[in-house]
């Protein structure tokens, strides 16, 4: 499209843009500003070039205005000249911005291809937005938990009214089945068991368990010296027994405490354990052999097929009558993903990689043609609604440019007239 190509008109519905609201009325007040300030050398030197001969002490602040009223008009015409024509005038090379439309659409769209969706530029501004971060601390939230959960669950009963009972019920069958069927394998038991190790979740579960068998031990010790008085010949003294089953006690206890150091050579037995399997997870045929044949019979036994078609029927039930549960299960399930994200470096550094990764695969190939789009949007915007940016943006800054422009002029002048006075003398 050229430059002379017919402009689309802005649409009045648009919604308003404070922030270019705010921009406009701050060019408008500066503008008024530098053209106070030239009004009033204009009337300075004409009040001094009126009393020049009444008052010859008026000659330096009349060398002043004068000089202040030829820069600031200078400058007026050198801003005006940027976005329109002075009065209305055809001069050559002034309505810089409107004859040059076509140039500054092509230039703005290569330097969003070239440098913002540059791949470097776009990893490392990726890198600086901390998306997972804004994200976590956003869902952590209350108010946005809340207001999130309650949309989502209000739009699950019409969609899944759409699918249909039976069509759920298979959906939910089918979706679950290769979910095991794809996340349990060798190969990707091996990467999640890695991944555990290296940021040492095993180790936590390994205390995990630890603290459960100690309160399994503490809360069943009836059980326990049960188990010992029945092993126990009927003429030993009750007391012995009781002994005898505090000993036990106090031994499985204290071998389970003894296991919270991390130096226990049984957590040196668990660490080779576990290793040894994610190798032969890995790299064993005969292994991943066994772990698909498990898996196989798994999913192959009927009443794992009719439990999985119960969950899809209760899922529907559950979804379509509306529970609170629903609501609850989905708000809290955000404000404990916002909370992980907020807290937990390791999961942000993962998301935010990801996300860099899909953004860069989804915007950097196709860098061209958004620099394209964006060039023919400009194109297509009428050069009032392109001077009506531009000025938003820089109009505030020029308007500066013209009071430094008076101010400096001004003083130049009385500088000149300070030098000659001295020379004629």
């Amino acid at each position: 499209m050229s430059a002379d190509s017919p402009r689309e008109p802005v649409p009045s519905h648009l919604p308003v843009d404070n922030a270019a609201l705010a921009a406009a009325k701050g060019l408008r007040r500066m503008r008024a500003y530098a053209s106070a300030l030239l009004a009033l050398s204009t009337v300075v030197f004409a009040f001094a070039e009126w009393g020049r001969d009444r008052w010859p002490w008026l000659a330096p602040l009349r060398a002043f205005a004068e000089a202040a009223m030829v820069g600031g008009v200078a400058d007026w015409f050198a801003v005006t000249a940027l976005f329109r024509h002075p009065f209305g005038l055809p001069i050559p090379h002034t309505a810089v911005i409107p004859r040059n439309h076509g140039r500054i659409a092509a230039a703005i769209g290569r330097f969003v291809a070239g440098n913002l969706l540059a791949s470097q530029a776009l990893a490392q501004r990726l890198e600086e937005l901390d998306t997972a971060g804004r994200l976590g601390r956003w869902l952590a939230r209350p108010d946005t938990a809340a207001a999130l959960a309650t949309r989502i669950a209000g739009s699950l009963p019409p969609i899944v009214l759409t699918i249909g009972e039976q069509r759920w019920r298979d959906t939910i069958g089918v979706g679950l089945r290769k979910a095991v069927d794809t996340v349990i394998t060798a190969p990707r038991m091996a990467e999640i068991l890695s991944y555990m190790v290296g940021h040492g979740y095993h180790h936590a579960i390994l205390d995990h368990l630890v603290g459960e068998a100690r309160s399994f031990v503490a809360g069943n010790r009836k059980f326990i010296r049960a188990k010992v008085a029945k092993e126990c010949p009927e003429w030993l003294p009750l007391w012995v027994e009781t002994q005898i089953a505090q000993s036990v006690t106090h031994g499985i206890d204290g071998s389970l405490a003894e296991l919270t150091a991390h130096d226990h050579p049984w957590r040196q037995k668990f660490e080779t354990f576990v290793s040894g399997t994610i190798d032969k997870l890995a790299t064993s045929h005969e292994f991943a052999g066994r772990v698909d044949d498990i898996k196989g019979q798994i999913l192959d036994d009927p009443a794992v097929d009719g439990y999985l078609r119960q969950v899809g029927a209760d899922a529907y039930t559950r979804l379509i009558e509306g529970e609170a549960s629903i609501q609850t299960m989905i708000e809290h399930t955000l404000r404990e993903a916002g909370q992980r994200l907020e807290h937990d470096t390791v999961m942000r550094a993962a998301l935010n990689r990801w996300l860099r990764d899909a953004t860069e695969a989804l915007l950097v190939p196709r860098r061209e043609m958004i620099g394209a789009l964006i060039t023919d949007l400009v194109l297509r915007w009428r050069t009032e609604v392109l001077i009506e940016k531009l000025e938003s943006h820089v109009g505030k800054d020029l308007q500066y440019i013209r009071i430094n422009g008076t101010v400096v002029g001004g003083l130049v002048g009385l500088l000149i007239y300070a030098v000659t006075t001295l020379a004629g003398r």
